[in-house]
């Protein structure tokens, strides 16, 4: 094979791939505000477009041809929603412009309000992906999935505004599936109950490896000694 077929091949290959991976817009700084007027508040408020997301459940959201048309500045009193949030909002972007607030609802008057809500993005975990990272706060029950299975994150770090979370992904890198993010409806007897959800930013897939459980038991204990020492 001449070589200039070779790197035509491994440039087609790299295309290839590069497109399959498909997890662009992770941190939603891509979103387009639709509509927007003043909400009397101090922000303005309306709908704005989220390209490569798709959204499920929220009666007041839609898709549309690679993306989905969600609420802005906005949040729904009980029923499920999906909304983008912007630096001014009661509930600010937690970095840069934009962030996603999920709320699973907690209505009881609907049928469809138990189905809670999500957004999912598919796409290929690059090969050699250890781990992956989002940014959020006020989170309950906030359930994310790969291809269908569960994926076990845990706080490694936080600050005033938000906590970072992280999972080990590194038995599904190179594979292609749906990365979804599920905030539950809760109820409890004719009462309203707990809901699930949060807001979340800043998705990031790393070669990383996630430290070992004992990495972090030590650092909590350390500094819990360094406070004990502090107080005495």
């Amino acid at each position: 094979m001449k070589v200039w077929v070779k790197i035509l091949f491994a440039l087609l290959v790299l295309c290839r791939s590069g497109q399959a991976q498909g997890f662009a817009n992770l941190n939603f700084e891509q979103s387009t505000i639709v509509s927007s007027s003043p909400s009397g508040y101090g922000f303005d408020s309306g709908t704005a477009n989220v390209p490569g997301w798709t959204e499920y459940n929220a009666p007041f959201d839609s898709n549309y041809a690679g993306g989905m048309t969600i609420g802005y500045n906005n949040q729904t009193l009980d029923a499920a929603g999906i909304q983008v949030e912007g630096t001014n909002y009661w509930s600010p972007a937690i970095q840069g412009k934009y962030s996603i607030l999920i709320f699973g609802g907690d209505s009881w008057n609907s049928a469809q309000d138990t189905n809670g809500a999500a957004i999912g993005k598919t796409g290929q975990i690059p090969l050699g992906t250890q781990s992956i990272t989002y940014w959020g706060y006020s989170y309950n029950n906030l359930q994310i999935t790969f291809g269908g299975q569960s994926l076990s994150f845990y706080a490694i770090s936080s600050t005033a505004s938000y906590t970072i979370y992280q999972a080990d992904v590194s038995a599904y890198a190179g594979q292609t599936g749906e990365l979804l993010f599920y905030a539950p409806w809760y109820y409890i007897g004719n009462h309203d109950g707990i809901t699930g959800g949060g807001m979340i930013d800043n998705i990031q897939f790393s070669t990383a490896a996630v430290p070992e459980p004992s990495t972090f038991a030590l650092t909590a204990f350390g500094g819990l000694l360094l406070a004990f020492r502090r107080r005495r």
